[in-house]
């Protein structure tokens, strides 16, 4: 009864964002160096907040594109939907399985995979940076891309991340932000680029906000 539950969860969902994603009105900002990056050999880590995850992981899904789900049973849902999309999926989190899955993503960085991130993911606190992005960017000498994101109408859900989930046909944007590198000279002061980490992915989030708001 549980996995047919999960199926069909899983299948909704993942027809929703069908539906929802291709139909908006949509502009995407710096997406370009992106191919610059990869062209130098650098590795890429997506960051984004939990709430926003819904636009990211169409708009990403094309790209050699890896990320990180929960043992949850609310894991096995969203992976159901990564699946459909052809997403590589690494099962773990900060509190179960935590070192098997980091390990594992550096291993798929250094194969040269591209890596997103749910930063706060995956119960919060909403909009605090967790150290796993750092210390993956860290080991694997990684550049961090803040995703920001803003729809124009939205259904606002009641839950620890205030998750977004956009009205079909609304204006979207979706920015790619400032890369960000972990510096030798302070490479071991976590609190300082989880900090970082966090006001770059709001500031790109304003950014996508301005766009949106563009006449």
């Amino acid at each position: 009864m549980q996995k047919m539950k999960q199926f069909f969860i899983s299948e909704l969902a993942y027809w929703l964002s069908q539906l929802t994603n291709r139909s908006l009105n949509l502009t995407v900002e710096n997406e370009a160096k992106l191919a610059e990056l990869k062209a130098a050999g650098k590795n890429i880590i997506f960051a984004v907040w939990h709430e926003h995850l819904w636009l990211p992981i169409y708009y990403l899904r094309t790209r050699d594109c890896v990320t990180l789900a929960s043992e949850s049973r609310d894991g096995e849902y969203i992976t159901g939907v990564l699946d459909k999309m052809d997403w590589e999926v690494v099962r773990g989190s900060t509190s179960r399985g935590g070192t098997r899955s980091l390990l594992r993503l550096i291993k798929k960085l250094r194969q040269g995979k591209e890596v997103a991130i749910t930063t706060d993911g995956p119960t919060g606190p909403r909009r605090q940076v967790k150290a796993g992005i750092y210390y993956l960017a860290k080991k694997t000498d990684s550049i961090i891309i803040p995703l920001g994101v803003a729809f124009k109408t939205q259904k606002v859900f009641n839950s620890w991340d205030r998750f977004k989930l956009p009205a079909p046909f609304t204006k979207a944007a979706l920015v790619f932000g400032e890369g960000i590198t972990i510096a030798p000279e302070n490479a071991e002061d976590v609190d300082y680029y989880q900090d970082l980490i966090r006001d770059k992915i709001n500031q790109t989030i304003n950014r996508a906000e301005e766009v949106i708001g563009d006449e």
